[in-house]
């Protein structure tokens, strides 16, 4: 598992020292590559394995199931999935509000 000291020095070589670099873009490119180095080191198994039996779950019954895994987890290992979890959901939330202000661009400059 990837531990704090780890993640620091991969997020300043990928970012930049204060994040400069990071746009949601590419965040997202370097999260999902980092997801998928570590479930390969895990030794988990495959990524996605869904029985047929299986029902499906919403996006909160997931979360919440994070949640309550991750307090069972060392410190060490919580914090990493934490940050990354809130890394990801702020450039969500940053990339979400770019198409807003885009959208709106567009719409003031429209002509009926």
């Amino acid at each position: 598992m990837l531990t704090v000291a780890e993640l620091r020095d991969l997020v300043k070589q990928e970012f930049g020292e204060h994040l400069e670099r990071a746009t949601p873009a590419t965040v997202r490119d370097f999260l999902d590559r980092l997801q998928v180095e570590m479930h390969e080191q895990s030794g988990e198994g495959p990524p996605y394995a869904i029985d047929g039996e299986e029902k499906a779950r919403s996006y909160e019954e997931i979360v919440a199931d994070f949640f309550s895994r991750v307090l069972d987890y060392g410190p060490e290992k919580a914090i990493v999935l934490l940050w990354l979890l809130a890394f990801e959901q702020h450039f969500s939330i940053v990339e979400e509000d770019y198409v807003q202000r885009s959208l709106t661009l567009f719409e003031e400059g429209e002509v009926e």
